[in-house]
């Protein structure tokens, strides 16, 4: 059974998406160097950080995709991992909706979701690369 479509699919989305609020994010740059220097709200910080962290785990998600179907690992966890990449996603997503709600920290439960599926993430990737034979 072959995995990791589904990751390339979404990290390519992922990195469309962001790339265009990186674009709106660079245009509203102006008003912040009104002053003579940069300031940043923190309501844009939030913004930005969903910004780069989509950008990250976009990439993130390529990666699995590409690497899942090497890794030793069985069919449910290779399935198991292209999940938790995608879960992953939940970080920059609730980042992002953080900084759109005004900085409420309601949203911090998705964060923590997303950042455990990363972790797992990294835990089935170190256990099907310990699984390789060397060459």
């Amino acid at each position: 059974m072959r995995f990791g479509r589904s990751n390339l699919i979404v990290g390519s989305v992922v990195i469309i998406i962001t790339t265009l609020g990186g674009f709106a994010l660079g245009a509203s740059l102006e008003p912040n160097f009104q002053d003579g220097f940069y300031k940043q709200s923190h309501l844009r910080a939030l913004l930005k950080t969903g910004h780069t962290h989509g950008m990250l785990f976009a990439y993130f998600n390529l990666i699995v995709g590409l690497l899942v179907n090497k890794l030793e690992l069985t069919d449910k966890g290779k399935k198991w991992l292209s999940l938790l990449a995608i879960g992953a996603l939940l970080t920059p997503v609730g980042v992002f909706t953080r900084g759109l709600l005004g900085g409420t920290e309601a949203v911090m439960p998705v964060v923590a979701i997303g950042a455990f599926c990363y972790l797992g993430c990294a835990g089935l990737i170190l256990k099907g690369a310990i699984g390789l034979k060397a060459e």
